[in-house]
């Protein structure tokens, strides 16, 4: 049994649904790791550390789904088979690995730059997918990359140009761009894997697989999971009903029906939102190049999206 192909306004509403969704992941971080985050240790009072936000959106986030992805699997009747499972795993573990990265640049820059700087992943889509899966990005799927990414650039120029950073923000670029090539990973891994696995059973599965690879990391870097402010527990909570729930699952069903390289494109419109959030939550105010670079991803975007009239899955692999 294959996944069931979605319909043109199922995919836009699912579009809207999940960058929405994942724009409030980088502000309610924030919140939870409080003003002044940490990657291993709290600096702030009650705030959580940027591996521990990982951890708990991981593991609560396969907690919550793991009812609905088992009924899922048993209406579907579908059992993963042993190769399936290693793809489950390895997605897992890259997804584990891009939510640590994520979380550390946001501990360690700002938020338009550590979004802008995950956003880059496209780049490494388009190749996976030409290399690994034979996905034949077309032209206009290129042009709708080109404007997204330049308008990711231009905000995060205008941020870095627009803000004193310390020497940690070079730290911080660093595991931005590491987040952006695991979570290229990630979606190329999951276009494969989720050909025949429903979509709350894939990520119940990827979700655990993640958290299961974060624990141990938490622990011997000595990172606390625990003894966080009432407001850290609400935000870590919003991270795992927004960002996770709404958003990367919502990404992984669309994965059935649209290619890797086009989830990537859209996933890059988050910088507008988290740009927009952080200013009306946090303070911070986007630079000049934010105003420049938003409508181009916004554009960008609409141009990856006209060209998916006839989506086509390809069949799995022999």
């Amino acid at each position: 049994m294959t996944a069931t192909t979605l319909s043109r306004p199922a995919i836009l509403t699912g579009v809207a649904v999940g960058v929405i969704a994942v724009s409030t992941s980088a502000i309610l971080a924030r919140v939870a790791m409080g003003e002044d985050p940490g990657v291993t240790q709290a600096t702030t009072p009650g705030g959580a550390p940027a591996l521990a936000v990982a951890f708990w959106r991981t593991t609560l986030g396969a907690l919550v789904l793991a009812p609905l992805g088992w009924r899922a699997a048993r209406r579907d009747r579908v059992r993963p088979t042993a190769q399936e499972h290693r793809r489950l795993a390895i997605a897992g573990l890259a997804l584990g690995a891009h939510f640590a990265g994520f979380q550390a640049a946001l501990a360690l820059t700002t938020v338009a730059s550590a979004v802008t700087l995950t956003t880059i992943a496209p780049i490494f889509v388009a190749l996976g997918g030409w290399w690994l899966l034979k996905e034949r990005s077309s032209r206009r799927t290129w042009v709708g990359m080109g404007l997204t990414i330049a308008g990711a650039v231009a905000i995060g120029a205008g941020d870095l140009t627009g803000h004193e950073l310390g020497p940690q923000a070079l730290l911080g670029d660093a595991a931005a761009l590491g987040a952006a090539i695991t979570v290229a990973g990630y979606l190329l891994i999951g276009r494969v894997a989720r050909r025949r696995i429903p979509a709350t059973t894939y990520s119940a599965m990827v979700f655990a697989w993640a958290g299961a690879f974060l624990l141990p990391v938490c622990l011997l870097t000595g990172t606390p999971l625990g003894g966080f402010a009432p407001l850290a527990w609400v935000a870590v909570l919003g991270i795992v009903v927004g960002p996770q729930l709404l958003g990367h699952t919502v990404f992984n069903a669309l994965l059935s029906s649209v290619s890797a390289t086009t989830v990537a494109i859209i996933v890059l419109s988050e910088p507008v939102g988290a740009g927009i959030l952080a200013w009306l939550v946090l303070g911070e105010l986007p630079a000049g190049g934010f105003w420049l670079g938003a409508p181009l991803v916004l554009a960008g975007v609409a141009v990856a999206l006209i060209q998916r009239r006839s989506p086509a899955v390809a069949p799995p692999p022999g």
